[in-house]
């Protein structure tokens, strides 16, 4: 049975630079600004590697988000990775690779005249997708999170068209930690307080034109892998170094944390049955937004239960097994 594995990019050889596509010179005074080099350039040198596989046949996380990939004259780019990087001054880069399943991946952008929603639903509470061609077996990537096929979150409604419930997604939640790593509410056009950049109105992060520019980000999109598969959680154990983690499971899958993300880890043998995993992301925050229903609640803040504001993620191992 075919599966999905991981691999962090550097300990398979890979090598990062910040680039901007398509500009393969560039002097190292303007390479000093690197806010004008928004993307990452992989290579890997010393090996003979066929980078145009690596587009079509796996995907990239950057700080725990899938970003998309762009193959062109020979190089292999992400696009928009450096701006993570620049804000949290991390720069973990993991391999999704579905290499066993044998077939190409067909990745879709999300444009907005596929977005739509019907009265009296908004996009928040049901966002329409309706895409150009027949999806044989979808997942959706949206902002760097993945989401597969379930009943009440993401659902097919005909051959090319699916309904996607971020009301039951934990939105909010994964906006606010979107802001740890990325300018989310710049990408979003959500002007924010002075005083505050965590005070939200919720009329507008939740509206029709915010929800539309949030299924469109560069790191929104389909991936059609055109056959069957089922998914499996494996837990792994909490110890008491924090962003570390036992297991029995030979650690060769990605790991989500959090609130959905993914997370790069690096993997050590403690005895011959139990692995040490180190992760970059172990902390979950407690969100206290309201006590009221959502419908109700009128400005969002990034808010914690008081006294109790974090604990240790739950994270698991995300099997994913093709027919």
């Amino acid at each position: 049975m075919a599966e999905v594995h991981y691999q962090l990019a550097n300990v398979a050889g890979y090598h990062l630079d910040i680039a901007k596509i398509g500009v393969n010179q560039y002097d190292p005074v303007s390479y000093y600004y690197k806010k004008d080099f928004p993307d990452l350039k992989i290579t890997r040198p010393n090996t003979e590697t066929y980078l145009e596989l690596l587009d079509k046949r796996a995907l990239i996380t950057v700080n725990g988000y899938v970003y998309s990939t762009v193959y062109t004259n020979n190089t292999l780019y992400v696009r928009n990775a450096v701006e993570t990087m620049l804000k949290t001054r991390k720069n973990h880069v993991g391999i999704l690779s579905f290499a066993e399943l044998n077939r190409d991946l067909k990745k879709i952008p999300i444009a907005q005249n596929m977005v739509f929603t019907e009265q009296p639903y908004t996009l928040y509470q049901r966002a329409i997708l309706k895409f150009n061609e027949p999806i044989v077996k979808p997942i959706l990537i949206v902002a760097g999170y993945m989401i597969f096929e379930t009943p009440n979150y993401f659902f097919r409604l005909s051959d090319d068209t699916f309904v996607l419930n971020l009301e039951a997604l934990n939105y909010m939640e994964k906006i606010y930690e979107l802001n740890r790593y990325c300018n989310i509410f710049s990408q979003l056009g959500v002007i924010t307080n002075s005083t505050n950049v965590s005070l939200l109105d919720s009329d507008v992060i939740r509206s029709n034109d915010v929800i539309t520019k949030f299924l469109t980000l560069h790191n929104s999109f389909l991936v059609d892998v055109g056959t069957n598969y089922n998914i499996e959680k494996i837990y792994l154990e909490h110890s008491n170094v924090p962003c570390s983690f036992r297991t029995e499971v030979e650690p060769i899958y990605p790991i989500v944390v959090g609130y959905g993300k993914f997370t790069e880890y690096f993997k050590m043998r403690q005895i011959d049955s139990k692995f040490n995993v180190y992760t970059s992301d172990g902390h979950y925050n407690k969100h206290l937004f309201s006590y009221l229903p959502k419908d109700l609640i009128k400005v969002y803040n990034d808010h914690r239960t008081t006294n109790n504001t974090y604990r240790l993620t739950p994270a698991f191992f995300l099997k994913i097994m093709f027919d």
